[in-house]
């Protein structure tokens, strides 16, 4: 197929409308149910409100706003793609956000000074959402004393031209019509997302799971988040607040239940294996946890919960590493009905884990220096060697 040829398959995949509305349209067309937040985007992603004070002051001054992206429904009702927290920042700060999990209106937090318009700090929409927080930081003064800074005295709500302002201006709306392949929404995030600083590339592939099946991401939080799996791959709060138990079980589950082609960038890989897997009929995907379960149940019962770290001196201690994950725990995964079929399947395994340590495998395959895309085409397949015997 030629160049020419691939442009033209690709362009009837995806078809866009491009438009303006004014703020006051996307705040009605949302208040109505027509505009569509994921609940799970506003708890993966929220600004502070120093970037929040940031964007109102670029409405007030009039710097053009980046376009936000919508996925048309087939329903016709949009769901966004890009720009969440843009509008959730200006729908919070007109008193029209609600939280995904209450369904109540979001009390927004004061304004804070920008560079431009140091005078913002203290605002709000409204005498109703001033009033708002000046209770809530009350109840905080009388059960959190020692955290408390009294700014009320300095709360003031926006006149009616300033509101008027806002409302009518205008933002760029790129809409991925319906009849585009669904498959467009999450690759349009993707690259949309990719390289910013806002989101590593795990927080991206959460929300481009969440867009094919959010059923699928929960049960991918549960366990990750429970035991065994949370003490055989220990983290820290600060490590999981980036999403770093979820990117280890991700990578598990793209290595164990898809296949890898030699030289895919690691990322894009485990990303695209993801929102195959999440894509998967329901059966399909109780039966993959059913069978993650079992082999980590099956690796802690043989090997104990240090089981994927080095094998020194009849204990397993020190760092665990990528390595240990892609051999010993994927090569599990991929060969379970093997290792279930032996007499004694435990012993199977500890005694193939600890051959592997004391090999020279573990010494070449554990070198630093190597990249991700040379290391997996060769650990995967020892690990399917490893517990195929």
């Amino acid at each position: 197929m030629s160049l020419e040829q691939e442009i033209d398959k690709a362009a009837r995949q995806v078809s866009t409308d491009a438009f303006s509305l004014t703020i006051g349209e996307v705040v009605n067309m949302y208040r109505d149910g027509d505009i569509k937040i994921d609940p799970d985007f506003q708890r993966l992603f929220r600004w502070d409100i120093e970037r929040k004070s940031r964007l109102i002051e670029s409405i007030l001054v009039r710097i053009p706003l980046p376009s936000i992206f919508v996925f048309e429904l087939p329903s016709s009702k949009w769901e966004v793609i890009d720009g969440l927290q843009r509008l959730s920042t200006v729908l919070e700060f007109l008193g029209e956000l609600r939280d995904p999990d209450t369904g109540e209106r979001v009390t927004p937090r004061a304004l804070v000074g920008t560079q431009y318009l140091p005078s913002l700090r203290g605002a709000f929409w409204a005498d109703e959402l001033r009033a708002a927080r000046t209770e809530l930081d009350r109840q905080k003064r009388a059960t959190q004393p020692d955290d408390y800074i009294d700014n009320t005295g300095k709360y003031y709500s926006i006149d009616g031209d300033i509101q008027r302002a806002i409302k009518r201006t205008k933002i760029g709306v790129q809409l991925l019509e319906k009849k585009s392949d669904p498959k467009s929404k999450f690759d349009l995030f993707q690259r949309l997302n990719s390289g910013g600083i806002a989101a590593n590339d795990q927080e991206i592939r959460n929300c481009a799971i969440v867009m094919v099946n959010s059923s699928f991401f929960e049960k991918m939080k549960s366990y990750a988040e429970a035991e065994p799996f949370s003490k055989l791959i220990p983290l820290g709060t600060r490590s999981i607040a980036k999403s770093n138990h979820l990117d280890n079980l991700s990578k598990i589950l793209a290595f164990s239940f898809t296949d890898y082609t030699i030289g895919t960038d690691i990322e894009e890989f485990v990303t695209n294996a993801l929102v195959e897997l999440a894509s998967r009929p329901a059966d399909s995907a109780d039966s993959m946890f059913a069978r993650l379960k079992d082999g980590v149940d099956l690796l802690v019962q043989a090997c104990g919960i240090n089981a994927l770290r080095p094998y020194r001196d009849g204990e397993f201690v020190g760092r665990i590493g990528r390595t240990s994950v892609e051999i010993i725990l994927v090569g599990l995964l991929k060969c379970f009905d093997n290792v279930r079929s032996k007499a004694d399947p435990a012993a199977f395994v500890r005694q193939q884990v600890i051959t592997f340590w004391q090999s020279d495998d573990s010494k070449k395959f554990s070198a630093a220096g190597i990249a991700g895309t040379d290391r997996v085409q060769f650990t995967v397949p020892h690990g399917i060697t490893l517990f195929s015997a």
